[in-house]
């Protein structure tokens, strides 16, 4: 049986459904320092490319040619990607019309290639200066805001003559097979040296590949699984290596240049985040199996908020960006509170109340100040939608994101839930009323005459004419984030029991679960034009995207958890294979992925802030979870072999009728063992 990091695939997914395709990444976990080769331009799906141009280290871009070559073009080639090694610590491909055998790996700032038949390597980085010293060649590059600039050393396993052609450099009389060694620093040409000492220097390619495949069978060791096909066990392994790629470590040895500030400062620093998207499942993915460097992101997130003001939203290496919708940052510290993560919970409230009270809630703005809008919010219990062709009149406003009124005030509801949680914690008892009853604002947009979260306008009366399957125009967004009122119906997962009250009880609930996944698109081509992220579909169920990762869990907080058990493994057997076409959506910087490396196993959290999972069927007969506090092991014999419905439990040897683990029962190592069988048994999993 392969190890872990040599059952990754990662041309998974290189197709996309409809929107974006993943990328064959290379790299250490949680390193910027990344190589994917540089395809035919135009190009977006990844397997279907049949040339590469260059090859990256960071900003600058690698061509290697044969000897003789005077131009980049010439390193152009066509290559089968059927016949590329790629893997998550190395890569090799055959450049055909070249001849020449790339191979590439990396170590944490470092990029590290080896070519055989390789005469001439040309580099190029936009803005690029480039000196040579001491058998060395010294890259300064330009990359980013706020004064960030890269800093190269570059050296060779052989000798070499250069010409300096403006931002680009030809390195010639180079001897094949031949060894590339680029280390980089944000901080310095000094660091860069640094760097190169402490990762390269006194290594050639097969010990950096030979580090950097240890550290990859460490962290995705730390889930081993047993008895399923080989394809179920290669397409989990993938989810799981893309779940840890971000946030990116940006420290050097002790000292990290932040783009926040434009500043120099001491100590290890994360960033670039999506958070709108990471905060559901690939966040407490790494808290369970990474939690001390989850506390340091959990550190760098405060550090944002030191430098700025402001508490981040989606951060980037170069300040935060108004991407999407929520403060979902109050959900990372809520989670990591629930679950005994160590944090500065105090200084990351006061940037939660900040944004919770001060700030504009309108999609894709950023840091302004609240206005009309959110006083309507403040004060009504909901953020108000314009009337169907009502001009905008809020100048902030984004013209294409809009409102997103419905989706933003569940959204924020669950974002203030979590900051009651804080300020429970720290003692503050008057923010914990205003945002507990803020939790509560998810009631206001619930329409019990349609069965639908609705737009209000700032009257508090329902939008006339509205639909909630095909209303607010282009992805929905006049109300809506990407997605329509059937998904976002169940975006209320920190109080599930009193979304079931306003649907009429949990047995109403479970019907409009059912309904969700049995209401077919009304054509496919028209409906996927205007919801372009909702890909993988069963019914209205939309697997694309993340405001549906949580919603066939629902069916363990019902009563019917034989429901989950059915629908999640038609979800994962249909749309997370060993496949090119693999993921069913956009891949999101491991959002996606990490959905699957929870439910592959049987786990989910379904809402960050709260101390628990809950159970379905893994689709493997054994699985080994290694915890801080140790190993925690799920017995499913059978269920690699399909069987899906679980007809008993035990944990600890104790009879288990409850759908769900704590985060405590996870983490203190155990044994949870679980009787498969072909059909439900609709009397387990209904306690508490």
């Amino acid at each position: 049986m392969k190890t872990p990091a040599a059952s990754v695939n990662p041309y998974i997914g290189t197709i996309g459904h409809l929107l974006r395709a993943t990328r064959p990444i290379t790299a250490l976990p949680h390193s910027w320092a990344q190589i994917f080769p540089t395809v035919t331009p135009d190009v977006t799906d990844y397997f279907i490319a049949d040339q590469i141009a260059s090859f990256p280290a960071g900003p600058l871009q690698i061509a290697f040619a044969p000897a003789g070559a005077s131009d980049a073009g010439e390193a152009v080639s066509y290559f089968d990607v059927t016949a590329v090694e790629s893997h998550p610590y190395a890569f090799e491909v055959f450049l055909e019309d070249t001849g020449i055998d790339v191979c590439g790996t990396t170590a944490m700032h470092s990029f590290v290639y080896r070519a055989e038949g390789a005469g001439t390597v040309f580099l190029r980085a936009r803005g690029a200066v480039y000196a040579e010293k001491d058998g060395a060649l010294l890259i300064e590059a330009p990359e980013g805001k706020r004064g960030r600039r890269a800093y190269l050393l570059l050296t060779l396993s052989c000798p070499f003559a250069v010409e300096i052609r403006g931002e680009e450099a030809v390195l010639t009389g180079i001897s094949s097979p031949c060894e590339l060694y680029a280390a980089m620093s944000y901080i310095s040409p000094e660091k860069a040296a640094e760097i190169y000492r402490r990762e390269l220097e006194g290594k050639d390619f097969a010990a950096v590949c030979a580090e950097s495949k240890a550290v990859w069978e460490d962290l995705l060791g730390r889930i081993e699984v047993s008895g399923g096909s080989e394809d179920a066990r290669i397409a989990y392994y993938t989810a799981l290596y893309r779940s840890f790629g971000k946030m990116f470590q940006y420290g050097e040895y002790g000292s990290y240049y932040s783009g926040y500030d434009g500043k120099v400062h001491d100590g290890e620093f994360y960033t670039v985040d999506q958070l709108w998207d990471s905060f559901r499942s690939m966040h407490p993915l790494q808290l369970l199996l990474e939690p001390e460097r989850h506390r340091v992101m959990l550190d760098s997130y405060t550090e944002m908020y030191r430098q700025t003001g402001a508490m981040p939203s989606f951060p980037s290496a170069d300040g935060d960006r108004p991407v999407m919708i929520g403060f979902h940052a109050a959900a990372l510290y809520t989670d990591a509170l629930a679950k005994g993560i160590p944090a500065d919970f105090e200084t990351a409230y006061r940037g939660i109340r900040r944004n919770a009270t001060e700030i504009s809630m309108l999609p894709w703005v950023g840091d302004v100040p609240a206005g009309e809008l959110e006083r309507c919010y403040y004060e009504k219990g909901f953020f108000p939608a314009l009337e169907d062709g009502q001009k905008e009149w809020i100048p902030e406003a984004d013209s294409f994101e809009r409102r997103q009124s419905v989706a933003v005030t569940l959204e924020h509801a669950y974002d203030d839930w979590c900051a009651a949680q804080l300020a429970k914690h720290l003692g503050y008892e008057d923010d914990y009323r205003l945002f507990s009853r803020r939790a509560k604002n998810y009631r206001n947009v619930y329409n019990r005459a349609i069965g639908f979260m609705a737009p209000k306008n700032a009257d508090g009366e329902w939008i006339r004419g509205y639909d909630p399957m095909r209303g607010g125009g282009q992805g929905g967004r006049a109300f809506f984030a990407e997605c329509n009122a059937y998904t976002f119906n169940f975006s209320v997962w920190h109080d599930i029991e009193g979304l079931a009250e306003l649907m009429g009880g949990p047995d109403a609930l479970a019907d409009r679960l059912d309904e969700l996944f049995t209401t077919p698109a009304p054509g496919k081509y028209g409906f996927l034009d205007q919801f372009p992220d909702s890909t993988g579909l069963i019914g209205m169920f939309c697997m694309g995207n993340e405001p549906s990762f949580h919603i066939p869990y629902f069916y363990n907080y019902v009563g019917k958890p034989w429901m989950a058990q059915r629908r999640l493994r038609t979800i994962m057997d249909l749309w997370f294979t060993n496949s090119p076409l693999g993921i069913c959506g956009d891949e999101d910087s491991g959002a996606m992925s990490s959905w699957f490396a929870f439910s592959g196993i049987g786990l989910y959290p379904v809402c960050p802030g709260k101390p628990d999972y809950a159970l379905s069927s893994p689709i493997f007969d054994e699985v080994r979870i290694k915890t801080a506090g140790g190993e925690f092991v799920i017995h499913a014999q059978g269920a690699g072999e399909g069987m899906r419905y679980i007809q008993s439990a035990a944990l600890n040897g104790t009879p288990l009728n409850r759908a769900f683990l704590t985060h405590g029962e996870l983490v203190s190592g155990g044994e949870l063992v679980l009787a498969m069988g072909p059909r439900p048994n609709k009397s387990w999993g209904t306690g508490h």
